[in-house]
C-alpha cells in the first residue's frame, strides 16, 4: 500500500543586505544584455576583455558568475545563454518519473472531500490525480485535456473545462475566457503543476499566458497544493515566466526529494510538504 507522509522542516534564511551595483555588477549586465540581443550569439572571452576595457581573467570571473546564476553556460573560450531544458510532449510526460507521479495523485486525491470543488491544473502530475480520485461527488475545474479525459467516464463528478485558446503541444486551454470563468470561482483546493519550483520566484510557466492563469488558480482558492515529483524542486532554470506562490501554499512530491530542498522550501514558505513513496522504497 502505498503511502503519503507530511514532512515539515524548519530554518532560517539569511536577508541579504542591499548592496550598491558595483561596476562588477553593471558589466555583467551589459553581457547578459549582449546575449540576450541576440540569443543565438556566443560571447568569447577575448573580444569582451577589449570590449569592457578589463582583463581575460576578470571576464572569466563574471561568466563563471553568471553561470553559476544559470544565466549563461560556458563554451570554449567564451559563454553562450543559458537554453531552456526542452518541452515534452504529454505523451513523454506521462511517461518519465510516472511512480512518483502515481503516489503523488494518490496523495493528492486522498485531501479532497465529497462535495469539494477542485481546481485542477493541466499535466501529468494532476492527470494521475484525476485518476486516483475515481468518480466522487466532486466538482472539477481544469484546463487540462488530459485531465478532462480521465473524468468523462464518471457520472458523479461534475467536470468544468475551461473555454479559450488551444496549447496542442501540451493540451491545455489558456487566454482571456479562460481567466474571466476562472475568476468566478473560489475553489477548496487547487492542485497546480510546474516544470520547476524555485524558492524565490514560485512555479514556472512556459508561455505568459499559462503563468497568468495559474496565477489566478493560485488566487482563487482556500488551499494550494503545487503537484511535482522530485526532478522539479530547487531547479533554478532559466524559465521566463513565473506565478507567485501565496501565503501557506502546500507541496505534494515524492520521496526522491532532497532534504535540502525542502528545507529551502519550507523557508521560502511552504507550510504543508507531503512526500509520497514510490514503490521502490516499499519496504
Amino acid at each position: 500500500m502505498h503511502e503519503a507522509r507530511p514532512t515539515r522542516t524548519s530554518g532560517e534564511q539569511g536577508i541579504p543586505r542591499p548592496e550598491r551595483a558595483s561596476k562588477g555588477q553593471r558589466r555583467r549586465q551589459q553581457i547578459l544584455h549582449l546575449l540576450t540581443s541576440d540569443p543565438e550569439s556566443n560571447v568569447t572571452v577575448s573580444d569582451l576583455s577589449e570590449t569592457f576595457g578589463v582583463s581575460v581573467a576578470t571576464i572569466r570571473r563574471d561568466l563563471t558568475d553568471l553561470q553559476e546564476q544559470r544565466l549563461v553556460t560556458r563554451t570554449y573560450g567564451g559563454a553562450a545563454l543559458q537554453r531552456l531544458p526542452a518541452e515534452l510532449t504529454m505523451v513523454e510526460r506521462e511517461s518519465t518519473h510516472s511512480d512518483a507521479k502515481r503516489v503523488i495523485g494518490r496523495a493528492a486525491a486522498e485531501l479532497i472531500e465529497d462535495g469539494d470543488l477542485v481546481i485542477l491544473d493541466s499535466g501529468s502530475t494532476t492527470e494521475q490525480l484525476a485518476i486516483a480520485l475515481g468518480d466522487r461527488p466532486v466538482s472539477v475545474i481544469t484546463n487540462g485535456l488530459r485531465v478532462v479525459q480521465q473524468l468523462v467516464p464518471y457520472e458523479r463528478v461534475r467536470v468544468t473545462v475551461l473555454g479559450g485558446s488551444l496549447r496542442g503541444f501540451n493540451e491545455t486551454t489558456y487566454g482571456p475566457d479562460a481567466e474571466a470563468m476562472l475568476r468566478h470561482v473560489y475553489a477548496t483546493f487547487a492542485f497546480i503543476g510546474t516544470d520547476a519550483v524555485d524558492p524565490r520566484r514560485g512555479i514556472t510557466s512556459r508561455t505568459y499566458e499559462q503563468a497568468r492563469l495559474k496565477s489566478i488558480m493560485l488566487s482563487n482558492t482556500q488551499q494550494v497544493y503545487v503537484v511535482a515529483d522530485s526532478s522539479k524542486l530547487g531547479r533554478h532554470q532559466p524559465f521566463n515566466y513565473w506565478s507567485t506562490l501565496p501565503a501557506g501554499w502546500g507541496l505534494i512530491t515524492d520521496d526522491g526529494a532532497a532534504p535540502e530542498a525542502l528545507t529551502e522550501l519550507r523557508a521560502a514558505g511552504a507550510e504543508d510538504i507531503i512526500v509520497a513513496r514510490t514503490p521502490g522504497e516499499e519496504t
